[in-house]
């Protein structure tokens, strides 16, 4: 798809501004120590499953558990995850630049994920760079998940943004179809949690990032003199 300019930026958490991986696997890897799975999690290997969810990550280990079975190791698994938040995580390479520079240009950005409120909020909030979003909707608090476009839609109208002019960044196939749905530009961060076995070319986005620094050869020019 033909690439545009823009002048604000929404960013998923996980994947794109933040790399949780090794939190997220080391709580998968207790999650099975605890019901005495054998296994020898790979954090390389594992972090494909992270941007598509609790469920995804606990399905990669417990071998097709029922659906009352699965949600009860969904919870017990944020649970643990909840006790080591950003022990390990930290901001991707360039993101920190990234942001500074957005916020010395006065371009506004947000972020919109699926993670829960309880694990998203505290991780934001610890992060100094995180914490000057102007706004953090997550999914659980406006009843539906990516890739319904309402994450993204009630963050834009909290920030009173033009969609046709406003990116929405992930790594997942749902952040692109929400980002389409909102009438936003959509872009991958290929430095995320990309699977092998997706294929971003069948995404049609508008943008393809492979470092965040990437991003500010594309803003609009309004929002690139400081």
């Amino acid at each position: 798809m033909a690439e545009k300019a823009f002048d604000a930026i929404l960013f998923d958490l996980d994947g794109t501004l933040m790399d949780t991986a090794v939190d997220m696997i080391h709580a998968l890897a207790r999650l099975a120590d605890n019901h005495r799975i054998d296994h020898q999690l790979n954090i390389a290997e594992y972090r494909q499953y992270i941007s598509k969810g609790a469920v995804a990550l606990v399905k990669s280990v417990f071998n097709d558990p029922s659906a009352e079975r699965l949600e009860q190791l969904r919870l017990e698994y944020l649970e643990i995850y909840q006790q080591q938040l950003n022990t390990h995580s930290h901001l991707f390479n360039g993101v920190a630049e990234l942001l500074s520079h957005l916020d010395q240009t006065d371009t506004p950005w947000g972020i919109v994920t699926n993670k829960p409120s309880w694990l998203a909020r505290p991780i934001v909030a610890n992060t100094t760079q995180l914490a000057r979003s102007q706004v953090l909707i997550c999914a659980d608090e406006v009843g539906v998940a990516k890739p319904d476009p309402k994450p993204l839609l009630t963050a834009a109208g909290h920030m009173a943004l033009n969609h046709s002019s406003t990116l929405y960044l992930g790594d997942a196939r749902s952040d692109i179809d929400a980002a389409h749905a909102a009438g936003m530009q959509s872009g991958i961060a290929l430095w995320g949690y990309l699977a092998p076995d997706d294929e971003p070319d069948d995404w049609l986005a508008h943008h393809r990032f492979e470092t965040p620094l990437e991003l500010l050869k594309h803003q609009s020019p309004d929002n690139t003199n400081s």
